[in-house]
């Protein structure tokens, strides 16, 4: 199944949000723990091309209220960012409460953060909700052989029509939990550059939680 929860993660990828067609987070189907995929992403738009390393991990189970999870570790590095941001998501994978339950973040230099749970149900309120329905995966358009950094795969290429272009997505079974072997929108470009194994969180440090912005007085 695909985690529209998952989002949030998508959104840090410098897509266009709402706006128009971005690369989709990553297929979670078989979570195999402690895989992961890295990707080199491109994104073009206002200020110019980006270029940026995205990885993705399974770094732990965690049950949340008797519901079993699944903790998904996103990092990012670009010369912007100046290091590389870490961010921890625990998945609950189905059943009513499926979803991001619990989220850790940790900029490059900085001490790790968790958001508390009153900004978490600010983040569910802005969010797609889980579907049990099958993702919309778009058109198969067929079987294809792909080459990218991390090797060559056989992949299904899919396309699905959105309001500013067609994005397009190569997916490989060879690709543990994740799937993705290259993503193409108007605005981003994807390849896998390297299949994970043994996995572990590079989060450092204990989380410390978020404080609300005080709200001015008048």
């Amino acid at each position: 199944m695909m985690f529209t929860a998952m989002a949030s993660a998508s959104a840090q990828w410098g897509g266009k949000g709402r706006g128009g067609p971005q690369a989709p987070p990553p297929m979670l189907q078989n979570p195999v723990m402690n895989s992961g995929a890295e990707y080199s992403m491109n994104v073009t738009g206002k200020g110019g091309p980006k270029e940026m390393t995205v990885s993705y991990a399974l770094v732990g189970k965690e049950d949340f209220k008797g519901s079993p999870g699944i903790w998904l570790e996103t990092r990012m590095q670009s010369a912007e960012l100046g290091g590389e941001m870490v961010t921890k998501m625990l998945m609950v994978t189905g059943g009513p409460d499926a979803g991001m339950k619990r989220m850790i973040t940790q900029p490059p230099g900085r001490p790790p953060m968790e958001m508390t749970d009153m900004m978490m149900e600010m983040m569910k309120s802005h969010q797609p909700q889980p579907s049990s329905e099958k993702p919309d995966m778009g058109e198969l358009v067929g079987t294809e052989s792909v080459t990218v950094p991390a090797g060559t795969f056989t992949c299904q290429h899919y396309r699905k029509q959105e309001p500013k272009g067609n994005l397009d997505y190569w997916v490989a079974t060879q690709v543990a939990s994740f799937g993705w072997v290259k993503v193409t929108t108007p605005d981003v470009s994807m390849v896998l550059t390297k299949i994970l194994t043994n996995e572990t969180s590079h989060i450092k440090g204990e989380p410390q939680k978020m404080e609300m912005p005080q709200m001015p007085h008048f």
